[in-house]
């Protein structure tokens, strides 16, 4: 998936002395709005703000009006990231990870284009 947001130009990443600490990668394929598929950050480099820098360069290049995203019910600290950022919990999917379901989160996004 990755490398498919690569190709896609759709991912961002935040370097730091020539070091990828992590990325952020936004497509339109959710019912043709914006979606972060994915937020990694360097486990080393964690709890530094980078994921927090690399959602906001997501929502201000967001080409759509809403945003989506998603993460597990027992990614905590990924809930409290999008809690700060001002997105609502949206629904749940279950059966995706079994026994932790998926919530998916939405919010205005800032659309560019």
């Amino acid at each position: 998936m990755f490398r498919a947001a690569l190709l896609a130009g759709g991912c961002s990443v935040f370097e730091r002395d020539g070091d990828v600490l992590g990325y952020v990668a936004l497509d339109y394929s959710f019912f043709g709005n914006g979606f972060v598929s994915h937020l990694l950050v360097r486990e080393d480099a964690r709890r530094q703000g980078i994921g927090e820098a690399l959602m906001r360069h997501a929502m201000a290049s967001c080409r759509t009006e809403k945003l989506f995203t998603s993460t597990n019910l027992s990614n905590r600290p990924m809930q409290a990231l999008l809690g700060k950022l001002g997105f609502d919990l949206s629904g749940v999917i279950h059966d995706l990870d079994p026994g932790d379901p998926e919530l998916v989160y939405s919010r205005r996004a800032n659309p560019v284009g």
